[in-house]
């Protein structure tokens, strides 16, 4: 938490790192329902007002760089407006026209693409669309909220389309853990539990005597967020021990500031 008050700037949103300070929308999406959590209520609230004021015409969200709109970036923001609309009932507006321009990108099979790719790196074994999944809770819960069965449905769509055309990938611990955990937590906020148990069996085999996970099946390094992540779609199983081994091992990384590299 002292690392959030250190990095926040102007009581706006999160900075990217703590040498690029500049405000990463997404990611201060996502941090809402942490710091209410923590009982930090005034700061969530600015958050929540400076992600609405920073919204799009069409209701989409940019990037870091404010270069370019994307699905995912604007789904987790998502995330953070609904988790405080009880506290900020303004908000309910910016979560429609933000799923609205989610689903402009849904196309008729199904899937769901993003309008730009840059921030993604050209290797499709690192990141790839299949973090789309983790959209859906913000669009599943809206459709409950609003009574918006077009959502409901569409979330439906989207995911089927993942499950008949990526199964492989969704299974075989594909992409960075960090964007592979993203998958998991999304199938298993949408209730496909025993999916999820059969990835986390099979990357329990990549596994280090410590406890850590690496950052790709292929490497020897790790990548903390991924391991957090991970740690907690065991918790979400009810794997209490295999939870609390890797969410260890990523607790010894932290630095003296409070931040992770």
């Amino acid at each position: 938490l002292e690392w959030i008050m250190n990095n926040t700037i102007e009581f706006s949103g999160i900075a990217v790192t703590s040498e690029q300070q500049i405000i990463y929308p997404e990611v201060t999406g996502y941090y809402i329902p942490t710091l209410l959590e923590g009982g930090e209520r005034e700061i969530a609230v600015s958050y929540a007002k400076y992600l609405y004021t920073i919204q799009k015409q069409d209701g989409s969200w940019y990037d870091s760089k404010d270069e370019a709109p994307y699905v995912f970036d604007s789904a987790q923001i998502l995330k953070g407006l609904i988790s405080i609309r009880t506290i900020m009932p303004e908000v309910d507006e910016h979560i429609i026209r933000g799923c609205d321009w989610i689903l402009t990108n849904m196309q008729e099979d199904g899937r769901l693409i993003t309008p730009c790719k840059n921030a993604w790196g050209n290797d499709e074994s690192f990141c790839s669309e299949l973090i789309h999944i983790y959209c859906l809770t913000p669009l599943k819960k809206a459709g409950e909220i609003y009574n918006r069965p077009d959502y409901t449905e569409a979330v439906n769509n989207i995911l089927e389309y993942y499950k008949k055309n990526k199964m492989n990938a969704i299974l075989d611990f594909s992409l960075l853990s960090h964007f592979y955990a993203y998958v998991l937590e999304g199938l298993y906020e949408l209730g496909d539990i025993e999916l999820v148990k059969k990835a986390m069996n099979n990357i329990e085999k990549y596994q280090n005597s410590r406890g850590g996970i690496p950052g790709l099946k292929d490497v020897s390094w790790v990548c903390s967020t991924g391991m957090f992540q991970l740690a907690l779609v065991w918790y979400k199983l009810g794997e209490l021990e295999k939870g609390n081994r890797i969410f260890n091992y990523a607790c010894s990384f932290q630095n003296e500031s409070g931040g992770w590299y």
